[in-house]
């Protein structure tokens, strides 16, 4: 055999001579490797903001940190009241609202539960909040009244002109009040000022904290504390139907990231419950099955441990990397065994085990090498997500491999010592006559058929992927990588629903900006105003600032309304005005309240958005989503991100805005320009990899082509997929139609992991003398049947996700492996066989 011969040879002999002469050593430092590896996987964390997929010196998420450091609060938790009393409902809020603000500090920054200072500023201050044309109309008619009054007492008022209107308190106050900045409208929304809805009987009050909305720990804290004050107060005692529970940002966000780990950990155990579960069927023995077990359980020790000293957490993209690195790694294995227990039937223990090495190191390895390429190849992207899927991915595999040539074969001889294989018992092929001989079938009887249906169906996959590359591939409605709805939402869901009809949002929907000195906040709101007017279509809504909090041309008003008082007192002197009405007027226009409101004279509920961590008021300005534009829709979240992500101030300094819409305009946009990127990177390494395996021999041809028609056919199945597949509209939520931050990463694997497959029977036929492809197909293409099931299990396992996007990518993963395969085990076969005949 031409492998034997070399320096690989002699080492892989002295390998298999120390595995030999001492596989307990070997097994129990790589447990003992295993076990250290183990124990730091344990402290990897799980990251769930789409925040930690960008590069950490992406400026959209360094401004959107910095900001966030200086809001005074970042999340809410909510309490909400269900009862049918709601005399008794505000009861219950006005004696757990003062309770709830004892809480500590690092936990609550303060407490909302309602707005009656609000409403009691704005009463209070009405008459500068009223437009300037009415208080202008107010002082001309109370002018005219007074020179009436004279006129008629001095006669000189002609009798044929109409008289103004009498100057009592309730005429003069239906000219001058007005409706004051939305305070009607809040007084009907809020009755008494509380977050009521009294139709339903249904009350909250929100505490404001600045807990991050990823930290479980203290989330649960909080719910631990505002539980046991609630239940202090007996809430029973005002209503006995009261039912309380929590909601807000701070318990849905912990709710979703114990959703993902959950997740992960039910999707892991399916994969791998899949996974072992067909190799069993094939090999049809527990020890195999045992030994190969252990084997990818070490591998992927190995893996996650490194995967916590080079990155140190998980995050939306990688949580769910075990059963693929399972499912991708346990092939190295079914190679190896199918190749020792093949030799196994015929030769001893220690001959089969060399020959194993001997016979699969080069497949295994080049195709361990292509899939950690294609891994790799991601990480070379700017994307985060897909940096550390490709690190772990291609660690991954390496791993895998090194732990079937080292611990494997230790396995091996331990337990033929405990249980030798009989010769009669052993390995009888069944694996590969129900998986292998099936593709040998068709090649052997049928290879005009087989290559032409492939190449026609080849054929229609190109334009098929490239109309599909040409309309633009990329998933811009974001409920598609978004957890899947939910019959019955958990009872935070519901209640959040709730709250949100119930509460003001500002602060909360808005994306706010940061300036450095309070001077720069008005010229940034008009500058954004003129970016807003000037667009054909406005890409956001309402520019607000702690200045639109204040009264317009208070000056001008003011004036107006001394000269109002300074008339009305004239009045009341010349007995113009009745004593009764004086009184009131003398309420309605008091001379205390004739002065200017400043935004230090707001009151905390009112200035609570626009309040800083450190006490400083104004520096925050807010955009509101534009009306009628959704923030689910990607087209909409770039426009957006792109009209305030810069600002240039009249002074040239410039503001930077950041947050939820510039963070996933720019995963979108950074999937558009890194899967390019990532996919030729992909392509060129694994051609690279098959050039160098097969020493640019005819047979390494072969395996690119099918690499590449499989990766034609992939692209083809989700164009398909973009318009038709029956699960579309049936809730199953297919998202595998188009590419997210996610089902893209399947696109160069596909170059990588599907490659094994070629390598492997095209290395077999290489030592086999390249005399006959059909043995090879049904002796090692069994084993590669096999190995793309295990993978595609893997990949199959993540359509279980309660997550869209990680459904996508399971389904679209699966649709590259078997692709990939069809085209090793018959395409490329088929042509070979058809050159065969017709060189005879």
């Amino acid at each position: 055999m031409a492998d034997s011969r070399g320096g690989v040879a002699r080492a892989l002999k002295r390998l298999a001579e120390l595995q030999l002469a001492t596989p307990w050593r070997i097994i129990g430092a790589v447990l003992l490797a295993a076990v250290v590896c183990l124990g730091l996987a344990s402290k990897l964390t799980l990251k769930t903001g789409f925040g930690d997929l960008l590069p950490s010196g992406k400026r959209s998420v360094i401004v959107a940190d910095e900001v966030k450091k200086r809001l005074k609060s970042t999340s809410t938790f909510i309490v909400v009241a269900e009862g049918s009393d709601d005399e008794g409902l505000k009861k219950f809020v006005d004696a757990a609202a003062p309770e709830l603000a004892k809480l500590p500090k690092e936990l609550v920054t303060s407490v909302d539960s309602g707005v009656q200072a609000t409403q009691a500023f704005f009463e209070q201050n009405r008459l500068l909040y009223a437009p300037t044309a009415l208080v202008d109309e107010a002082h001309q008619e109370i002018e005219e009244r007074y020179e009436y009054e004279i006129g008629s007492r001095n006669g000189s008022w002609l009798d044929d002109d109409e008289p103004p209107p009498e100057l009592t308190e309730a005429t003069l106050k239906k000219r001058i009040e007005a409706k004051v900045g939305g305070a009607d409208e809040a007084a009907a929304k809020y009755p008494g000022g509380y977050y009521l809805d009294p139709v339903k009987h249904v009350v909250a009050l929100r505490m404001l904290t600045p807990l991050s909305s990823g930290d479980v720990e203290a989330s649960t804290k909080l719910q631990r504390l505002a539980r046991e004050v609630i239940a202090k107060l007996e809430p029973e005692r005002f209503d006995a139907a009261i039912r309380v529970g929590f909601t807000g940002d701070l318990l849905t966000s912990a709710e979703l990231h114990e959703q993902i780990v959950s997740d992960s950990k039910h999707v892991g155990a399916w994969g791998v419950a899949l996974i072992l579960g067909v190799v069993l069927l094939y090999f049809l023995r527990i020890r195999t099955l045992l030994v190969m077990a252990l084997t990818v359980a070490v591998g992927a020790s190995f893996t996650f441990g490194l995967t916590y000293l080079l990155i140190g957490y998980l995050d939306q993209s990688t949580g769910f990397s075990f059963s693929i690195i399972v499912g991708n790694g346990i092939n190295f294995g079914i190679i190896y065994m199918a190749r020792y227990l093949e030799e196994r039937r015929a030769l001893g223990m220690s001959e089969s085990l060399h020959s194993a090495h001997i016979g699969t190191w080069a497949g295994t390895l080049t195709a361990a090498a292509a899939a950690a390429a294609a891994y790799g190849s991601l990480a070379i992207t700017d994307f985060r997500g897909f940096k550390h899927f490709g690190m772990i991915g291609g660690i991954g595999m390496l791993m895998c491999w090194l732990a079937t040539f080292l611990f494997m074969p230790a396995l091996l001889v331990v337990s033929e010592r405990l249980w030798p294989i009989e010769a009669a018992t052993g390995f009888t092929a069944r694996g590969n006559a129900l998986y292998g001989r099936p593709f040998a079938w068709l090649v052997t009887r049928a290879p005009r058929a087989v290559l032409a249906v492939g190449l026609l169906i080849t054929v229609g996959a190109g334009v098929l992927a490239w109309r599909f590359v040409a309309n633009d591939p990329m998933e811009y409605d974001m409920k598609n990588v978004d957890n899947s709805p939910v019959d019955k939402p958990s009872e935070a869901r519901r209640l959040m629903h709730t709250a949100n009809g119930l509460l003001p949002s500002l602060g909360l929907d808005g994306i706010a900006l940061a300036v450095d000195r309070l001077e720069q906040v008005e010229p940034l709101a008009r500058a954004l105003e003129t970016k807003r007017d000037a667009a054909a279509r406005p890409p956001f809504g309402k520019v607000v600032t702690i200045f639109s909090l204040l009264p317009k041309e208070q000056d001008k008003k003011l004036a107006k309304l001394k000269e109002i008082r300074a008339t009305l007192v004239r009045a009341h002197e010349k007995g113009f005005l009745k004593e009764p009405d004086w009184q009131r007027l003398d309420e309605l226009i008091p001379a205390r309240a004739l002065t200017a409101i400043g935004i230090g004279d707001l009151p905390e509920a009112v200035a609570r958005p626009f309040t800083e961590l450190d006490g400083s008021r104004g520096k925050l300005v807010y955009l509101e989503p534009a009306k009628g534009r959704s923030v689910w829709d990607a087209h909409y979240l770039i426009e957006w991100a792109a009209s305030f992500r810069v600002t240039e101030l009249p002074d040239g300094s410039k503001v930077e805005g950041s947050g939820r819409s510039v963070i996933f305009a720019d995963m979108i946009l950074a999937i558009v320009e890194d899967a390019p990127k990532a996919i030729v990177a992909s392509l060129l390494l694994t051609v690279l990899l098959v050039v160098v395996a097969f020493r640019m021999r005819s047979t390494g041809v072969w395996v690119v082509g099918s690499i590449v028609i499989g990766l034609v056919w992939t692209v083809a199945v989700l164009a398909v997929a973009r318009s038709t597949w029956p699960w579309q509209k049936g809730g199953f939520a297919l998202a595998a139609s188009k590419l997210n931050f996610l089902n893209f990463i399947a696109l160069p694997i596909t170059l990588g992991v599907g490659s094994d497959y070629a390598v492997n029977v095209m290395k077999r036929y290489e030592q086999d003398g390249e005399t006959d492809i059909v043995k090879a197909v049904v002796e090692t293409g069994g084993a590669v049947v096999l190995c793309s099931l295990t993978t595609m299990l893997g990949y199959v396992a993540l359509t279980l996700s309660v997550n869209l996007a990680i459904r996508s990518f399971g389904l679209a993963a699966a649709a590259g492996e078997l692709a990939c395969l069809l085209t090793a085990l018959l395409l490329m076969p088929a042509a070979i066989v058809l050159r065969q005949r017709r060189r005879a």
